[in-house]
This record gives C-alpha cells, structure tokens and sequence, in this order.
C-alpha cells in the first residue's frame, strides 16, 4: 500500500539562516529527503508563491524528485470564482478536494456526527482541518517548522476502521 504525506504548507521544507546578520529562509533538503525516503508520494499545496514551489522543484534530488506532487499559489487562485469570493466558503477549500481527488485521497465532503443533543450535525470540508475528513489509511498530515517534521495520522482516516 503506497504511503502518502500531505503538507498544507511549506513551513516544515524550510529553515532560517543567518549570514553577516542577514537573515534567509532556504530550502530544507534534509527534511525534503526524508519525506521522499518515507513515502510513496508527497503532496505540498499552499498560498507560497509560484517561485518557492518553482525554486523547490529544481532542487529536490532527482531520486525524489517525481514523489513530490506541488501546488503552489497560481493554482488554488484557480478557484477564486466571483461565486465563492461572495459566499463565506474559503476558496482553498475547492482546491483542497480537487487536490485530493487528483491523488486518489478518500475523503468526506460532508461529515455528520452526532451532537451533544442526540442531533447530527453536519460540517462541510475544510482544508485547515483535514484530519477530520481525510479517510484514507495511507495518508500521513506533516506540519512543522525550522527542520522538525510532526506527523500525525487523520482522526477521520481511525474512525473508519
């Protein structure tokens, strides 16, 4: 079974240099490596802009190169219809499913549960809590910062089993 990691940021493939008291972000190879080493595919979607996933793409080892699946600002701007712009619905929703259905993630759109009241309550996709609604047993969510990759496991993905 391939194994999959979702970053919902780039934070975790970055870390702080400083140099001559200047300080730079750079590219975290060894965190970039060991998510290629561990997994079978890894997908990076965020609001960083197209340069840093561009700069990313041409430094990853070629080794890992083709585990990594990255989705960089232009195209979750994609989705910023004048519809959902005027709805309250956070256009990187849309782009998270469209994501995930891209990489053959299972996922719930929907998610009911039963409320404190013995009422279901229904909650709609959200990309900033996916461990609510990914499903899929392959799947690995990955946050972090400056070097240190935290791994977790989709609370929806425990449920199902």
């Amino acid at each position: 079974m391939d194994k999959i990691a979702i970053l919902v940021s780039t934070a975790p493939l970055r870390k702080t240099a400083t140099r001559r008291g200047a300080t730079k972000q750079r590219l975290n190879l060894e965190a970039c490596v060991e998510l290629g080493e561990r997994f079978d595919t890894v997908i990076v979607g965020s609001l960083s802009a197209d340069e840093v996933y561009a700069y990313i793409e041409q430094h990853l080892p070629s080794t890992i190169r083709p585990k990594f699946r990255l989705y960089p600002r232009s195209f979750f701007h994609r989705f910023c219809s004048d519809e959902v712009r005027s709805a309250t619905e956070d256009p990187r929703d849309a782009a998270w499913q469209q994501i995930l259905s891209e990489n053959g993630v299972v996922f719930d759109a929907l998610r009911s549960r039963l409320g404190s009241d013995n009422r279901y309550l229904q909650k709609k996709f959200a990309w900033d809590n996916l461990s609510q609604f990914v499903t899929d047993p392959r799947v690995t969510l990955v946050a972090g910062a400056e070097g240190q990759l935290f791994y977790e496991a989709p609370e929806a993905a425990a449920r199902r089993r």
